[in-house]
């Protein structure tokens, strides 16, 4: 039996995919459920239609993040933090770089930064930023004491 998933289905497909289940697991398991319907030729026009537009949107979002990581490229930022004798009072956090980026507009979510361990001391650190997985780019911080 053709169906149209309705949702993200770990083990069958992501929302919007035609797929062939058998009759008994999708009139007892998936319609009931909701989580798919039968594949009208109306509803598969219907879904091709939303998957080209969710492919278009996405590739929308990725020139977005694109360009961004293109402003970040061999950007410069210079954190100022309480230190004794080079060490710092604490450590800097994503959360740290990320609200450092947003006050130079530059809006990037906390997570996509990775900091490979712990800054703890002042000096130069070079921070990978992963927007998308083909999307990164590499920012400078410079860690300075008050």
């Amino acid at each position: 039996m053709k169906i149209i998933l309705l949702q993200d289905i770990k083990s069958l497909g992501k929302q919007n995919d035609i797929k062939d289940v058998s009759e008994g697991y999708a009139r007892n398991f998936l319609l009931p459920k909701k989580l798919a319907a039968i594949a009208t030729e109306e509803a598969v026009k219907i879904a091709e239609t939303k998957k080209e537009e969710e492919k278009a949107a996405g590739k929308a979002k990725l020139e977005k993040l694109r360009e961004l990581a293109e402003k970040l490229k061999n950007k410069r930022i210079v954190l100022k933090k309480r230190e004794k004798k080079g060490k710092l009072f604490g450590s800097i956090t994503a959360k740290d770089i990320a609200s450092e980026l947003e006050k130079e507009n530059l809006a990037v979510p906390e997570k996509s930064i990775i900091i490979k361990e712990a800054i703890k001391k002042t000096g130069e650190y070079e921070i990978r930023i992963t927007l998308a997985p083909e999307v990164e780019a590499k920012i400078k911080l410079e860690v300075t004491g008050e």
